[in-house]
C-alpha cells in the first residue's frame, strides 16, 4: 500500500524509506486539481453556503441577537496535551491543574490536530486558515509552499473587517518556518518574536519559558483602543526531551514507568507542561482584571514525541490534543471534538460572525453531504485556481508587518575611556548599533543600555539601534541619533 498522508515526516522515513518519502514530498505538492473544478462549481458551492448563512442571519435578527466583537485571543501551546490521560502513569501532584479547571468550568474537548510529534506550523495553518491539510501533498507544509508567495483569507483578515488589529506572538525566533514572511501573507499587523522580547528564564535545553508571553499580550491589547486578534504561539514544551536527569528536585515527580530514559523523558516533559500551566493561570487572571469582552482558546499543537500511540491513550487518538475556551461573556458551555480547521469558525459562530469564505462554509456545510469534497474545491480556487470565488481576483495584499509593538528608543549617548554608551528604551539582547550600513559590534547590558567601541563612533556620526534576527533581517529600527563627543575644553 501507497501511503499518500504523512503527519510526521520523521517517523515516516523511518516506518517508509528514505526513496520513498523523498520522492512522495518532492513530487506532490499543492492541492490537484479537482475533476469537475469550474467556475459554475464554485458558484454553486457559494450560493448553497450563502442561503444558508441568510438563513442563520435571520434567526440571529429575529431573536435579536447582534454581532460581538470581544478581543479574541488563541494561545497554541507547543507539545501539550493531558499528560494525565496517559494509561499506566502517574505523578505525585496535578502537573496541569489550571489547564483541568478551566476545561470543566469552560467549553472544552479535544482538538484533532494534523500532525503529530511534529508539525506545529501546519497546526497554525489550519486554524488560521480553516483549510484542511489532507487536500495538500504528503507531509507538505504551506508555510514553506504556496504561502512563500500567495496571500490569502485567513481569521486575521476576517476579523479586519470588523475594525481589529491583528497580532501575532511567538517566544522563538521570526524566521522560524518563515513566518517573518507568512504572516504577513496572513494579514498579521504585528507580529513579537524573541527578538523583541526580553527572556531572562529559559529551558534546560534551551527554549524560551512561557511564562514571558503573558506580558507580551497583554501589551499587543494594550496597544490598541478597538478591538484585538490575537495568535500566540508558545514554545517552552519543544523537544527534544533529555534521556538523562538534568532537572534539579522536579516540581513533578513520575511513577509507573520503569525504563529510566524513558522516565527521565516523561519528567522532564510533565515539569515543562506544569510550567505553562502556570503561565495559564496567570494570563487568565490578567484578562480577568482587565474589564474588556474577551475569548481565550488555549490548546496544545501536537502530542509531544514521547512514543505515545493510541493504545497508550484514555481517550484512544494521538492527534487529538486538549482545549478549553474560556470567556467573560457568559457564553453556553459546550463540549466536543473540533477540527482544528473547524476551530476558528466555530470561536465566530459564538459571536455571530459569519463572513469570509472558509468561515461560512463550515458554519453552514460540516457533516454534510460533499463536506470534504466541496471543502477542497474553494481551497483550490482559493490557492491555485482561478480564484472565481473573488471574481478572478485575490482581494488579499500582504501586510507591512511591524516586529514588536514597542518602539526602540535612543535617548542619550555618553563615552567612558573606552566606551559609548547608550541610553533608551525596549533594548533587547538582538540589538545592533549601526552607522549608515554598518553594523557595530554592541554589548547588551539591560532594556534601557547598550554599549560599542569608542573607536567604533566618531563625533558627528549619525547611529540607529536595530533589533536584528538570525535570518538576518532588520525587524525594527530606533529614531536616529547623533553622537557628540565629549569636548574636553
Amino acid at each position: 500500500m501507497l501511503v499518500d498522508q504523512i503527519h510526521n515526516i520523521r517517523i515516516a522515513f523511518s516506518d517508509y524509506g528514505t526513496p520513498y518519502c523523498f520522492s512522495i514530498t518532492a513530487l506532490k505538492n499543492g492541492i490537484e486539481k479537482p475533476s469537475d473544478y469550474s467556475e459554475k462549481k464554485i458558484e454553486s458551492i457559494e450560493k448553497r453556503t450563502n442561503d444558508e448563512i441568510a438563513k442563520k442571519e435571520a434567526a440571529e435578527k429575529k431573536n435579536n441577537e447582534k454581532v460581538k466583537t470581544p478581543n479574541i485571543i488563541f494561545v497554541q501551546l507547543e507539545s501539550h496535551f493531558d499528560i494525565t490521560q496517559v494509561k499506566g502513569i502517574s505523578f505525585n501532584k496535578d502537573p496541569l491543574e489550571n489547564f483541568h479547571k478551566y476545561m470543566k468550568g469552560y467549553s472544552s474537548g479535544q482538538l484533532s490536530m494534523p500532525s503529530y510529534g511534529a508539525g506545529t506550523a501546519n497546526s497554525e495553518f489550519e486554524t488560521i486558515t480553516g483549510m484542511n491539510l489532507d487536500h495538500f501533498g504528503a507531509a507538505e507544509y504551506p508555510y514553506k509552499t504556496v504561502l512563500q508567495d500567495t496571500t490569502t483569507e485567513s481569521m486575521a483578515t476576517v476579523l479586519k473587517s470588523y475594525g481589529y488589529t491583528a497580532h501575532a506572538i511567538h517566544n522563538n525566533s521570526a524566521a522560524f518556518y518563515d513566518r517573518d514572511l507568512v504572516f504577513s501573507q496572513l494579514g498579521f499587523d504585528t507580529f513579537t518574536t524573541k527578538e523583541s522580547m526580553n527572556i531572562k528564564k529559559w529551558t534546560e535545553n534551551g527554549w524560551a519559558k512561557d511564562l514571558i508571553l503573558t506580558s507580551c499580550i497583554n501589551d499587543s491589547l494594550d496597544s490598541t483602543e478597538n478591538q484585538d486578534y490575537i495568535y500566540c504561539i508558545s514554545v517552552q514544551g519543544h523537544g527534544d526531551y533529555p534521556t538523562t536527569e538534568i532537572i534539579e528536585n522536579p516540581e513533578i515527580t513520575v511513577n509507573g514507568i520503569e525504563d529510566e530514559a524513558l522516565r527521565n523523558k516523561y519528567t522532564y516533559y510533565a515539569n515543562q507542561v506544569y510550567q505553562m500551566d502556570q503561565f495559564v493561570g496567570r494570563l487568565v487572571k490578567s484578562l480577568e482584571k482587565r474589564n474588556e469582552e474577551t475569548i481565550l482558546v488555549m490548546y496544545g499543537d501536537h502530542l509531544p514525541s514521547l512514543e505515545i500511540e493510541d493504545n497508550d491513550l484514555t481517550y484512544g487518538n494521538k492527534y487529538e490534543t486538549s482545549y478549553f475556551i474560556w470567556d467573560n461573556m457568559n457564553l453556553k458551555k459546550e463540549d466536543g471534538v473540533i477540527e482544528a480547521y473547524d476551530l476558528g469558525s466555530e470561536i465566530l459562530d459564538k459571536c455571530n460572525i459569519h463572513n469570509g469564505i472558509m468561515n461560512s462554509f463550515h458554519q453552514t456545510r460540516k457533516g454534510t453531504k460533499n463536506y470534504q469534497k466541496d471543502m477542497k474545491e474553494l481551497q483550490y480556487d482559493m490557492l491555485y485556481g482561478k480564484r472565481y470565488i473573488w471574481n478572478q481576483e485575490n482581494p488579499f495584499k500582504a501586510t507591512d508587518i511591524t516586529f514588536g509593538i514597542k518602539d526602540l528608543v535612543v535617548t542619550k549617548a555618553y563615552e567612558t575611556e573606552d566606551s559609548v554608551f547608550i541610553v533608551g528604551d525596549n533594548f533587547t539582547n538582538y540589538c545592533e548599533v549601526s552607522v549608515g550600513d554598518m553594523q557595530i559590534n554592541t554589548t547588551y547590558h539591560n532594556e534601557h543600555l547598550l554599549e560599542v567601541s569608542k573607536k567604533d563612533l566618531k563625533d558627528g556620526d549619525t547611529f540607529t539601534v536595530s533589533i536584528i534576527s538570525k535570518a538576518p533581517r532588520v525587524l525594527r529600527t530606533s529614531n536616529a541619533y547623533i553622537y557628540k563627543e565629549k569636548n574636553e575644553n
